[in-house]
């Protein structure tokens, strides 16, 4: 089973068992419901915890989890990583695709020629970007429709326009 990262958890917050989270997703609401149960990756473990409750100080979540209402039972979390599994996540878009599906895909142009492969995706406030390599050059293609032409999520497979200067 694939664990699928949402957040860091970045430190306590108070003595009554909140910690603060930056997420990593952008699914905050649903990912971070009350109700919701999420993995800590902590020590080499994923620890199931349920969301008690969650909200917003100023960039990053408090998060209280049921169960937990001291400081000393989270405090050693600092750092970790929060998941959920693959199973969880729901459907997108045609044209929409989350970070982990864009990894190692094949890009083409549009007369099917091969570009190279994506192997990095990075965030940016605007748009994901995706950094392709091939045996000869690196590159980078914004993640919009501008460029990318059609993502074939089943052959992990991205098709862009060529413009100037892109290579």
């Amino acid at each position: 089973m694939n664990e699928i990262n949402i957040g860091i958890l970045v430190n306590t917050h108070g003595l009554h068992g909140e910690v603060k989270v930056k997420p990593t997703t952008d699914f905050v609401d649903i990912r971070f419901a009350k109700g919701k149960h999420i993995h800590i990756q902590y020590q080499q473990q994923l620890l199931d915890v349920c969301v008690e409750y969650a909200k917003w100080a100023k960039q990053l979540l408090i998060v209280k989890f049921a169960g937990y209402d001291d400081i000393n039972q989270v405090e050693a979390w600092k750092g970790s990583l929060l998941s959920i599994s693959e199973e969880q996540l729901h459907a997108l878009e045609e044209d929409e695709a989350y970070f982990f599906e864009l990894q190692d895909c094949q890009v083409l142009d549009e007369e099917g020629r091969y570009l190279g492969d994506v192997i990095e995706v990075l965030e940016t406030s605007a748009n994901a970007i995706l950094r392709v390599r091939n045996e000869e050059r690196e590159f980078l293609v914004p993640y919009v429709k501008a460029f990318v032409q059609e993502f074939k999520r089943e052959e992990k497979c991205i098709v862009i326009k060529l413009m100037d200067g892109l290579l």
